[in-house]
């Protein structure tokens, strides 16, 4: 184990911690907790903990008057004003509970990186989330509620006008990006990468109407994009003059060409920038519109709520119909829970309370099928896109 130099800035010793602790390419199965712990297994991961990091450094810095000091000599009490702070700033409307709560985690992964590289200290950091919660009166992440910043899905109409803004102030490329998020509902990466995640025109296949992408955690999905972007599709793969290069490297300046080879750290900025760009164009452009507080995350809701129509529609039909084989097929339904539905459905008649149980039966199983779409694996999630609508009454 080493030591954290006297000379060395705070800055320098947390870069030189998040550094050693990643893991690219290795499985946390495969490894005991204790080196799980000190590891870092995704770029994501990697970004988060870093940028905590050197905010709580900026922090310590300005508290401390100087960026010259060992990290050893942090205390617990550094971490619990540190998140009071971050407190206020979650009541204030500034962050999200979820921002809140992943700091914690980093600060916690922070803190056992110094215990194994630099010596032992103690944050008095709790590993259970219920124990933060009372430590601290760090908020339970309520469904729906904490995420009021980024704001609703934006109508078609709402969106059509801000890509329009955007086209006529920043150009195609730009407004092409934020077009590509609103047909796949992609995250954010997906357009502003220049490294592997970065959509290229090889990942799009207009024969079947679907995009493959690498995103959250390098894992690879494929999703069905909506047919009403057929012909963009289309323009966007017969334009790329290098189908294995992202598709918008360069927008936040034209000097990054499509497949110019960069170090990883600068590509990462390079990244940011460019999330930043798309972030505050967005944001601009809504405001002229009359939206204020709204992003880019709204097309990704746009999407969102589009899809889960189209599969409620679907599923509804299906049970009316009773088709119970596609209902198994396509919405990854048991033969067993499919029948019972159909046949519920059936016998229900004109009992409102049992139709509105299936009906929100129905709804879940049209939520999983989004989940997927969007790349998450759970039901819950879905309701920050697509809140749930108060008292689902059953349609005849």
């Amino acid at each position: 184990m080493g030591r954290g130099s006297r000379s060395k800035t705070i800055y320098m010793q947390v870069k030189t911690l998040v550094n050693r602790a990643r893991r690219y390419g290795m499985s946390k199965k495969d490894d005991s907790v204790e080196i799980r712990n000190i590891s870092i297994y995704s770029t994501n991961t990697y970004d988060k903990v870093r940028t905590v990091g050197m905010s709580f450094a900026s922090w310590l810095t300005e508290k401390r008057n100087t960026p010259v000091f060992r990290m050893v000599t942090v205390t617990a009490e550094d971490i619990s004003s540190y998140i009071e702070k971050r407190l206020g700033q979650y009541k204030n409307g500034e962050i999200t509970a979820s921002t809140l709560k992943a700091d914690i985690s980093c600060l916690r992964k922070i803190e056992n990186l110094v215990n194994h590289y630099y010596g032992k200290v103690s944050w008095d950091i709790p590993t259970e989330r219920g124990a933060r919660r009372e430590k601290w009166g760090v908020p339970k992440k309520i469904r729906g509620e904490n995420t009021p910043q980024r704001g609703p899905a934006y109508t078609k109409r709402q969106a059509d006008r801000i890509v329009n803004e955007v086209e006529a102030s920043y150009g195609r490329k730009v407004a092409d990006a934020l077009r590509f998020c609103r047909a796949t509902g992609c995250r954010q990466e997906s357009i502003a990468d220049i490294g592997d995640k970065g959509v290229r025109a090889s990942r799009i296949d207009t024969k079947n109407g679907t995009v493959t992408l690498l995103e959250k955690g390098g894992k690879w999905r494929t999703v069905r994009y909506d047919p009403h972007y057929q012909e963009f599709m289309e323009r966007l793969t017969a334009q790329a003059e290098n189908k294995e290069s992202p598709l918008f490297a360069g927008l936040f300046k034209d000097t990054n060409a499509s497949g110019e080879r960069l170090e990883a750290e600068k590509m990462r900025e390079e990244k940011k920038r460019a999330s930043r760009h798309l972030n505050r164009v967005v944001k601009d452009a809504a405001k002229k519109e009359g939206m204020i507080g709204r992003g880019l995350h709204g097309f990704r809701k746009e999407f969102a709520v589009r899809r889960h129509a189209e599969y409620s529609k679907e599923v509804r039909s299906l049970v009316q119909s009773k088709n119970r084989q596609v209902l198994s097929s396509e919405y990854g339904v048991g033969e067993r829970k499919a029948r019972d539905i159909i046949e519920g459905w059936a016998k229900a008649g004109r009992d409102d309370k049992e139709r509105r149980r299936l009906a929100k039966e129905m709804d879940t199983i049209a939520r999983l099928k989004l989940s997927k779409d969007l790349g998450h694996n759970r039901l819950d999630v879905t309701y920050d896109y697509v809140p749930r609508k108060k008292g689902i009454r059953p349609s005849n």
